[in-house]
């Protein structure tokens, strides 16, 4: 039995496939050039970046050396400066002791000479012996009277250069007064501030 297709159905789907086989068998130009396009926008951008990188390694590793040579400028300044501090102590340490020196330095003459005047504005008094050790001193002597002992003490004190005076003992021996008789010799130029109330 044949059959004929009066419609023409056929002829139409032959027809939509022989206009369409052609757009879509042909090969295209755009793609390649795209494909192109991207790597060497890829390949430019990559460039980019690492010479940006390299440039930046190169800035930082400039910057460190300056750092460096900075820090090892300052590390010899702070030696020197260490330096002149030790050598700043030792010389104010050296003047310190010069200077003690001098303040204990007691000429025996001016010592003399004090306590000579404190003994001629005492009436009857003797030493019969005197020792010196520093600024400290010690007497031993004789007395006609404890008023003669007083008298003998406020005129070591007038004269400026005795301090802490302290009269240790006395005895009486055949009617005269035997003492012992500490102080402290200070010229009035050595002397530091006066206490209130010192001897």
């Amino acid at each position: 039995m044949i059959r004929v297709n009066l419609s023409g159905s056929q002829k139409k789907a032959a027809a939509v496939k022989a206009v369409a086989a052609p757009a879509a068998t042909g090969p295209s130009n755009t793609l390649p050039l795209i494909h192109v396009v991207m790597l060497l926008a890829a390949a430019a951008g990559g460039y980019l970046w690492y010479s940006n990188l390299t440039a930046q390694s190169a800035a930082l590793t400039n910057r460190i050396g300056a750092l460096q040579e900075e820090q090892r400028k300052l590390d010899d300044i702070i030696k020197q400066d260490k330096i002149y501090e030790a050598r700043k102590i030792a010389l104010e340490n050296r003047i310190r002791v010069i200077e003690d020196l001098k303040k204990n330095q007691l000429s025996p003459v001016v010592v003399l000479d004090a306590l000579d005047e404190a003994i001629d504005r005492t009436r009857f008094v003797w030493l019969s012996s005197l020792n010196q050790s520093n600024a400290t001193i010690s007497m031993v002597g004789t007395g006609t009277s404890v008023d003669t002992l007083s008298d003998f003490v406020a005129n070591l004190k007038a004269t400026g250069y005795f301090r802490n005076i302290n009269l240790a003992r006395f005895d009486d021996s055949r009617g005269n007064y035997t003492f012992n008789l500490t102080c402290e010799f200070a010229p009035p130029v050595l002397q530091r501030t006066p206490e209130k109330g010192a001897n």
